[in-house]
């Protein structure tokens, strides 16, 4: 069973960027189901060197598309990234406690980041990138 199964409110409006943001639900959804099963410390390393890869990868394909677009609000989006790398950073050593609490933890971080950083702060760019007729964009 999903926590989080994809909806339209989750969708920026950009169709290749959802499909990344899919992946991140993918992820919770594999970290939901090892932490009820009291077995997220045997995949916690594994989503957290998703992340890792995510996060360069996918904000640096955000931040392209918000320049080429001339996104008013990109700087600010920027630092916002920077602040998830920086938290992502941060869960690659909480790992070394070896409990289910860091992977818990986890799960929270992530799911805060898809309600709060894509529901709220992506669409932002999206709905600006569409409107300049992006939606299909690589």
């Amino acid at each position: 069973m999903a926590i989080i199964k994809w909806k339209q409110v989750y969708e920026t409006g950009i169709v290749v960027l959802d499909k990344e943001h899919q992946e991140l639900v993918k992820q919770i959804n594999v970290l939901f189901e090892a932490v009820r099963d009291k077995r997220g410390n045997e995949v916690y390393a594994d989503v957290v060197a998703m992340l890792d890869v995510y996060v360069l990868e996918h904000f640096a394909h955000e931040e392209r598309l918000m320049q080429e677009y001339q996104f008013s609000g990109f700087e600010e989006h920027q630092q916002e990234h920077q602040r998830l790398v920086a938290a992502v950073e941060k869960r690659k050593t909480d790992h070394a406690a070896m409990d289910e609490s860091a992977a818990r933890e986890l799960l929270n971080f992530l799911r805060t980041w898809l309600l709060e950083h894509i529901v709220k702060v992506d669409k932002r760019y999206g709905s600006f990138i569409e409107s300049r007729g992006g939606r299909f964009v690589d």
